[in-house]
């Protein structure tokens, strides 16, 4: 009899044991920040890279930012008309159609937001984003908790600058010439928040464009001497 009611004591210790141990577990991986979310993920008042014009305009209204387009260029048509005139010297001007440039706007607590778009065959969409608060407006501690479990972990950085990224290219910490989607938080002192596709997606867009032309005015070889 003891031994049966040691037994079902010990089997009660255990059972407690492994609820305890399965609780730490789950705890801490509640607590642990989950892996970095894609670059092409992330948004910004419901922005994202890549996302065509007319969806930014919808998330924008619905985040009640107030928008006003900025400056006009060449859309995808018009780019390949231009390089077809070029191959076949034609005169006269180019069909010229316009494509948005950028939107400036300003958001219900005074942020300011400018999102800049790229011309690709289907449209205008998402190439870059910028969103700057004032620090004196928001509790930037509580804040970088909330991007951590929004975002993920960073790819480098630290909680106060850190870069987001996707794999196989290099992560800085610099906007400028990144090869692939890349999204900066920047909460040192106020909140900068800079993303863009990458000058890898620039270098595509240039070369659908060649390619368009191409389907109509194929290029010259020129013969080697």
């Amino acid at each position: 009899m003891k031994s049966t009611i040691a037994t079902i004591i010990a089997g009660i210790a255990a059972t407690f044991a492994a609820q305890a141990q399965a609780q730490a577990q789950a705890q801490a991986q509640a607590q642990a920040p989950r892996a970095a979310l894609s670059p092409m993920r992330i948004d910004v008042a419901g922005v994202r890279l890549g996302m065509p014009i007319g969806q930014v305009r919808t998330a924008l209204a619905a985040a009640s930012y107030a928008c006003r387009p900025f400056g006009n260029e060449a859309d995808f048509a018009a780019r390949v008309a231009a390089e077809v005139k070029s191959r076949t010297r034609a005169r006269g001007a180019v069909p010229y159609t316009t494509g948005t440039m950028q939107f400036d706007c300003r958001g219900p607590n005074a942020e300011g937001l400018t999102v800049t778009f790229a011309q690709v065959r289907t449209g205008s969409i998402v190439d870059g984003y910028s969103l700057n608060i004032d620090g004196r407006t928001v509790d930037l501690p509580a804040l970088r908790r909330q991007l951590t479990a929004r975002y993920g972990r960073r790819t480098v950085g630290t909680d106060l600058r850190g870069s987001w990224c996707d794999a196989g290219y290099p992560c800085g910490e610099s906007i400028v010439f990144t090869q692939g989607p890349t999204v900066i938080i920047d909460t040192s002192t106020g909140v900068s928040i800079n993303a863009t596709r990458g000058v890898r997606a620039e270098k595509a867009d240039d070369a659908a464009v060649m390619a368009a032309a191409d389907g109509l005015v194929p290029k010259k070889t020129r013969a080697a001497f």
